[in-house]
């Protein structure tokens, strides 16, 4: 692709902003130097690869670079033989080592799902032998350590034994109360390399020993004393000893990142690829950028932005740009300021995002084909240097794309023809588009001239779109219409901007000609064009309320199935329960017939088995239920419990089986049927003239006290008794819990308590019946 077409759509500018986002210098250098590719597989595997580093980082976040500076200094330094780098040089390169180790585990978080990341991890070396050498020499303020080797230990032991001795023999000098008309201050300093006292330059004479300095004052003499002379000396020998040892443990160690320069290299580049990953994810999350379908056979870019324009923090109005299949271009017409150049620009730049392997600023799914190249004219082409004015520039760079364009291409082309008479630019414009038609490549041009829009309506290979307008005020919305030419509207745009209105009266005049037919047309059009818009988006609307109307009749219908499975569900399982129970009542009388053969209980148990399977019966084939009123039979549904109901406060209701009165939610009721009507049968039952009020089961088996006491409460019950007394003792506790399990299931007994303590207590149960 030509330099001057990256530069025209400003593509340089987004690389620097892309690169202010990495964190390392190289990952900044690798993104200011990224091109787009003309290999479709290359920029597939690009694209592949930062989709991968976007999803990973939206689960562990940004790839863990860091800013790290450059390797070349320090391998260069290292390069040649006996090199020893400095202790900076070599704690970069542990930096950079460490950054490689994370950001290889980084890639290696989720190798199954993410296997091009996991393939980029192997071209990170991990330089082991290095980091380790690394480690075993320097500190973490990154010196050599004392121990990097036996040598560099015991000379910096003898540096801090003589640095220790004199600084402790001079500080007694300076701090002896004989000194003190002659010390100038009580400290010790260096100066040349050797440590000295500060003694005032009128006593300087006074001090046997070697002037070392002397302030800039001209008031202190800084000198050696003689004894310290020898101590000085060998403390600089020893230094240098230290010196030379720690030189050649640094040597060592360059010597060792020589022989591994190469997988150091690979190093760097490796996390300035993982860098520069992570700033173009980051990029992409931050201006909701998607991976677009690369290699497609039309143009379809849905909600389009200029990414420069995002990065402004400008609020921007998407456009959709597309192209079909079977057309080779755009024609784009409108108002000035309507945001035709933006619109080039922004599908050039979406371009070139996609083949140097970024997301585009565009909706989910957008296509664009593979192109072998972007040519661009558009802008002030006017060059003084090569006395081009700026119609001369632009017919020169038409003259450049003509002879490369050919088919696999994009041409960008902003108003061709402007610049020069209107007529010959117009008919020029005409020849350069047909020309570049016939050579094969993708066309999107914008255009004022109405000659241009007539050839654009007439050829089938075009597609035309104009920037909408309000139609009132005549300001631009930024909104691409397509199968229309916009106007111009040079005249309105002038009166809004304040063009005095003699000046736009003459200019009214002025329009005769072709022009002010295809402007009459063009008017006549866009007046067509917004009344079937308005009867579209109104078709649109009735369609989408028919739509809606008609999911909601769907759910609906679907919710009364739900709930008739429901039901029928809810049916199956009461009537199994009905069943259960009545074939658990049905033993229980069977049991009761063997100990006492009695018909009564028989009759009465079919009697009331046969009311309640007709009651069932008429409850499963009920009409849709309706709200229960207090008088009528109810059913608390799930839990079996019917009786009649009394009343209705809020969300609970109450109702009463026999004596017993139940408070239940209101929600859960239903109303029961009235079974058949039935004979009605007198029965006489004898009433005994008189009962005992106790009955003594001590000394009795369980089942034998059971049956007598079962007697005993019948003839109670008959008799109109309120409460008995049952005294079963207390022995081992069997026998009362018999008598108490039994009372609790027995009808006869509405509720049982120990007796008190002062008549029996727990020897004695007081029944209180039903």
């Amino acid at each position: 692709m030509r330099p001057r077409d990256l530069v025209t759509l400003e593509y340089p500018r987004l690389l620097e902003a892309l690169a202010a986002l990495a964190r390392s210098a190289a990952g900044r250098q690798r993104l200011l130097s990224l091109a787009p590719t003309t290999i479709a597989a290359e920029a597939d595997r690009r694209l592949s690869l930062l989709a991968e580093a976007a999803a990973l980082a939206s689960e562990a976040g940004r790839p863990p670079t860091a800013d790290v500076p450059l390797l070349a200094p320090a391998l260069t330094a290292a390069a040649p033989e006996g090199a020893a780098l400095e202790c900076r040089r070599l704690a970069e390169l542990g930096e950079v080592i460490g950054v490689g180790r994370h950001a290889r585990a980084w890639l290696r978080r989720d190798g199954a799902r993410f296997p091009a990341l996991a393939a980029l991890a192997e071209t990170l070396p991990p330089a082991a032998e290095v980091e380790a050498a690394l480690d075993c020499t320097l500190d973490e303020r990154g010196q050599v350590r004392d121990d990097a080797s036996p040598a560099l230990a015991a000379a910096r032991a003898v540096v801090r034994e003589l640095r220790v001795q004199l600084e402790a023999r001079l500080l007694r000098l300076v701090r002896d109360p004989d000194m003190a008309d002659t010390v100038s201050e009580n400290y010790v300093t260096v100066r040349n390399g050797r440590f000295v006292v500060p003694i005032r330059i009128a006593a300087a004479g006074t001090v046997a020993g070697v002037v070392q300095d002397r302030s800039s004052s001209g008031e202190t003499a800084f000198i050696e004393p003689l004894f310290a002379v020898d101590l000085n000396n060998r403390l600089l020998l020893a230094a240098k000893d230290e010196e030379a040892e720690e030189r050649r443990v640094r040597a060592e160690v360059t010597a060792l990142v020589r022989e591994h320069a190469a997988a150091l290299a690979a190093l760097e580049d490796g996390l300035a690829v993982v860098d520069a990953l992570g700033a173009a994810a980051a990029f992409a999350d931050a201006h909701g950028c998607t991976r677009p379908v690369l290699g497609a056979d039309d143009i379809a870019l849905a909600a389009a932005r200029h990414p420069l324009l995002l990065t402004s923090g400008r609020p921007v109005v998407p456009v959709d740009l597309r192209v079909r299949a079977d057309q080779r271009g755009l024609a784009i017409t409108g108002p000035n300021t309507g945001g035709k150049t933006v619109a080039l620009k922004t599908l050039g730049l979406c371009v070139l995002m996609a083949q140097a392997g970024l997301f585009v600023p565009a909706a989910m799914d957008s296509r664009l084909p593979f192109f072998d190249a972007v040519f661009v004219d558009l802008g002030d082409e006017q060059s003084i240097d090569r006395d081009l004015s700026t119609f001369s520039a632009h017919a020169e760079n038409l003259a450049d794309i003509a002879r490369l364009a050919r088919r696999g291409g994009l041409v960008l082309l902003d108003e061709p023809g402007a610049g020069t008479d209107p007529v010959e630019g117009a008919a020029l414009a005409v020849g350069v588009l047909t020309d570049l038609l016939e050579r094969g490549p993708r066309l999107v041009f914008t255009s004022h001239f109405p000659q241009v829009k007539t050839f654009a309506l007439g050829n089938p290979e075009l597609e035309v779109a104009a920037f909408d307008v309000d139609p009132a005020t005549g300001a631009p919305r930024f909104r691409l219409a397509y199968h229309t030419v916009g106007q111009s509207l040079a005249l309105p745009i002038a009166r809004r901007h304040g063009v005095p209105a003699r000046a736009l009266e003459v200019a009214e005049r002025a329009l005769v000609g072709d022009s002010h037919d295809v402007g009459r047309a063009v008017a006549r059009l866009e007046a067509s064009r917004r009344e079937y818009e308005e009867r579209r988006d109104a078709a649109e609307a009735e369609r989408a309320r028919l739509a809606a109307a008609r999911g909601e009749t769907e759910a609906l219908a679907a919710d009364l199935r739900a709930r008739q499975r429901r039901r029928w569900a809810d049916d199956l399982g009461e009537s199994r329960r009905f069943l259960e129970d009545l074939q658990r009542r049905g033993t229980e009388i069977l049991a009761e017939l063997r100990r006492r053969p009695e018909r009564a209980p028989l009759r009465a148990f079919a009697a009331e088995a046969e009311q309640a399977i007709v009651a069932h019966e008429a409850d499963l084939g009920a009409a849709p239920e309706r709200p229960p009123v207090p008088g009528e039979t109810v059913e608390v549904v799930g839990r079996g419990i019917r009786g009649e109901l009394v009343e209705i406060a809020g969300p609970r209701a109450r109702i009463q089986r026999g004596g017993l009165k139940f408070e239940v939610p209101a929600d859960q009721l239903r109303v029961v049927p009235a079974g058949p009507a039935r004979e009605r049968i007198a029965v006489a039952v004898e009433r005994p003239a008189e009962i005992a009020d106790e009955i003594n089961l001590v000394g009795r088996r369980a089942r034998e006290a059971i049956d007598a006491l079962a007697a005993f409460l019948d003839r109670a019950v008959r008799a109109g008794a309120s409460e008995v007394r049952v005294v079963h003792g207390f022995g081992s506790g069997a026998l009362r819990r018999a008598v108490q399990e039994f009372l609790a299931g027995s009808p006869y007994c509405a509720a049982y308590r120990d007796a008190e303590p002062s008549a029996g207590g727990a020897g004695v149960t007081i029944a209180e019946l039903a």
